[in-house]
């Protein structure tokens, strides 16, 4: 199935598999915070973490200044991890602030998300929560005493619901009333659960007329009683003052982090007598040719990406414009396959040389 997503969402996902210069995928040594969610065995997994300009003072005015991430997963797993990233920074957030960031944030971030694809927004936010608490700890910072309770601590321990994807009872009512979800089929856009085998549909349903019960609509969720038995993240206290320019640390790539240069960058014009613009190249070329621009595309920006998670592709003939590729390794049947072909290989194929270039999966 091949999802529709907003051409930021595509541009975040692209910028942050090739490497550019200013995303963030990788890691930061020695990060001031650092918090996890999910798990490969389910699809998605994420590792957040952060590096902070420490107040000599207060720690409650630590500014996050560096964010970076690993993630297992889709088109969207990545394109939020890169979004959170990016609101954080961009907003110069403490991290206290960054507690009240949601998941709807890092979607109106991407311009939207497909609804089977929120629960990618859920990661991110779940685990900023664990990467702040991580930061709490370290610095001494009573979280209890400013009212903020990790909410997700113990809850791996309660009675498992969903098992193809680890969804505890305890953190399915939780996320049920946190994002007001009021059907089954919202609850596995959100959190995944249902997703699968399906087996555990019918228990879901109970769980969400028991909570919801005496709530007709959703507009009305949070006068709900029920609802209203969740505790409410307090505000974060407001700074002192705006930050100025002093109050941050200039970003820097981590030890292992792509250069500066984007990967694509080879491709774009250049003052460089000898650089070929690809496009041009393409036009004018012979079909042998053209096949063999095709190949080195392939070979240099998308291969490189797939193999970082166990995959590969090949390429089964070309005939005009028309690309017939086959994936190996673990991209062979994965549940993203059709997202990695429209996302990955056809935006590769289309920027670098032609727009009328189709990829065809065979």
């Amino acid at each position: 199935m091949s999802w529709q997503y907003s051409e930021k969402t595509k541009k975040l996902f692209m910028d942050a598999v090739q490497g550019k210069s200013g995303t963030h995928v990788g890691e930061i040594e020695n990060a001031d915070g650092v918090g996890e969610h999910g798990s490969v065995a389910c699809g998605d997994a994420l590792k957040f973490m952060f590096r902070v300009a420490r107040d000599p003072d207060d720690p409650l005015k630590d500014k996050i200044v560096e964010a970076k991430f690993l993630t297992f997963g889709c088109t969207s797993a990545i394109a939020a991890s890169e979004a959170l990233c990016r609101i954080i920074e961009e907003r110069g957030l403490t991290p206290i602030e960054s507690l009240k960031l949601t998941n709807q944030d890092i979607v109106d971030y991407l311009e939207g998300l497909p609804t089977q694809k929120i629960h990618c927004s859920v990661m991110g936010a779940e685990a900023l929560e664990t990467a702040v608490f991580d930061w709490a700890s370290k610095r001494g910072v009573d979280m209890a005493a400013l009212g903020y309770k990790q909410l997700n601590v113990d809850e791996n321990e309660g009675r498992l619901v969903c098992s193809c994807f680890g969804i505890t009872e305890p953190y399915l009512r939780r996320k049920i009333k946190e994002l007001k979800l009021k059907t089954v089929d919202e609850v596995t856009g959100a959190i995944k659960a249902g997703g699968a085998c399906g087996s555990c549909r019918g228990e879901i349903q109970d769980i969400i007329n028991e909570i919801w019960s005496g709530c007709d609509e959703i507009a009305t969720a949070d006068a709900c009683p029920v609802a209203s038995e969740q505790e409410e993240t307090p505000a974060a206290p407001e700074p002192e003052k705006s930050p100025s320019d002093s109050d941050f640390v200039p970003l820097t790539l981590a030890s292992d982090a792509p250069a500066p240069t984007a990967t694509a960058s080879k491709y774009e014009p250049s003052e460089d007598a000898s650089f070929v613009d690809p496009h041009e190249e393409y036009a004018k070329a012979s079909p042998y040719k053209r096949a063999k621009l095709i190949e080195r595309i392939i070979d240099e920006e998308v291969r490189p990406v797939l193999k970082r998670d166990g995959g590969d592709i090949e390429i089964v003939d070309v005939k005009g414009n028309l690309v017939y590729v086959s994936f190996t390794g673990a991209c062979d049947g994965c549940d993203s396959a059709a997202e990695t072909l429209d996302i990955l290989v056809t935006v590769s194929l289309q920027s670098l040389l032609d727009p009328e270039i189709q990829v065809i999966l065979v």
